[in-house]
């Protein structure tokens, strides 16, 4: 297993890609009026070939899912690439980066909530400091993240926007389906012992990403009657689309998948409102946006509220340990007793 460093020095690498995405996007594809299914397909299948390399290199062997592993690669595609990412596009079309970001907040908050209803994680031991610092700290994030964009999404008349609850629609499927997609992974995947594909990160992303590109393919059938859509590619739609293909699909979700075989899910997305921040942040010298008061209050409760949440994971691995020890020791005098005295495992052995 990895260090816990590791992981959530991959985990704030994740959120920066996708903070530094709504930017590009903003900045070239929406503004050029790049088409967003099409933006969408050509990414999923760029992305996949990337990735099916990549897990050669890596991982050493191409493994090939089975007949009945497909309905499970089907989902995550549709849920993980398809759904998330162009729900997600749209919400910024119909809507802008700002309020897209005021969603992204509610994903680990669906997580969190998903995982304990179907059981993948345990409910939060609330006779315990943290135990409430884990709930508390990804509500907190959530709140500092919303709190930033707040100042932003204001209608001068107060009245909505034209199209933008057609967004709003858009954005609460985007942040369900990345809830589902990273939950479906933990359970179907990491969370069995026997999967042949829990060890196979790259692997298993790429072939998500092969299922999300047909689910994409079949999308844009939408538009067989105008074959200029997919002919017509502006040159200002190229630094958007690399980034797309490199950063936030093949690397970002590379990350996602290494990070949920390492850590809980809830974990996983606990740091997505950071996504809200670096968006900020990089928005103020791309786009000339300046920070507001309220930018500042939110930057700080999202640091604190992740800050409870990394405390909180530390007391529970400590705790774990601390269980794995007492079990050990346990064992060891009760077979002690039975005359049998176990091998004891050496310093640089983990205790199972």
């Amino acid at each position: 297993m990895a260090s816990s460093w590791c992981v959530w020095l991959a985990l704030i690498v994740i959120q920066f890609g996708f903070g530094a995405y709504g930017v590009v996007v903003s900045k070239f594809a929406v503004k050029n009026k790049a088409d967003p299914l099409v933006f969408s397909l050509i990414r999923d299948a760029g992305a996949f070939p990337v990735l099916l390399i990549a897990a050669v290199i890596s991982e050493k062997r191409l493994q090939l899912p089975q007949l009945r592993e497909l309905p499970m690669f089907a989902l995550l595609g549709l849920t993980g690439m398809f759904g998330n990412q162009l729900l997600y596009i749209l919400g910024v079309y119909y809507t802008n980066a700002n309020i897209a970001s005021i969603f992204q907040p509610a994903i680990p908050v669906w997580t969190a909530l998903f995982a304990i209803i179907t059981r993948i994680e345990p409910f939060p031991q609330l006779r315990k400091l943290h135990g409430w610092a884990k709930i508390l700290g990804i509500l907190l994030a959530a709140a500092g993240a919303s709190t930033m964009v707040v100042d932003k999404v204001k209608s001068g008349n107060g009245k909505l926007p034209e199209g933008y609850a057609l967004g709003y629609v858009f954005l609460i499927g985007n942040t369900l389906s990345m809830a589902v997609y990273v939950l479906l992974q933990k359970k179907f995947i990491f969370n069995k012992e026997e999967n042949a594909w829990k060890t196979k990160p790259i692997t298993v992303t790429a072939w998500s990403y092969l299922f999300g590109t047909i689910c994409m393919g079949l999308a844009s059938l939408y538009y067989v009657n105008k074959p200029e859509k997919f002919t017509h590619f502006p040159s200002e739609e190229i630094y958007p689309i690399v980034y797309a293909i490199f950063i936030a699909s093949a690397l970002c979700y590379l990350l996602i998948t290494w990070c949920n075989m390492q850590i809980s899910a809830s974990i996983v997305t606990a740091t997505w409102p950071l996504q809200v921040l670096f968006c900020a942040v990089l928005a103020y010298f791309v786009l000339d946006e300046h920070l507001v008061t309220l930018e500042y209050i939110g930057a700080a409760q999202i640091i604190l509220g992740l800050f409870a949440v990394v405390w909180s994971n530390y007391e529970e691995e400590k705790e774990r340990r601390e269980d794995e020890v007492v079990t050990y020791e346990y064992v060891r005098i009760a077979d002690d007793e039975r005359g049998f005295v176990p091998e004891l495992p050496s310093k640089s052995q983990k205790i199972n």
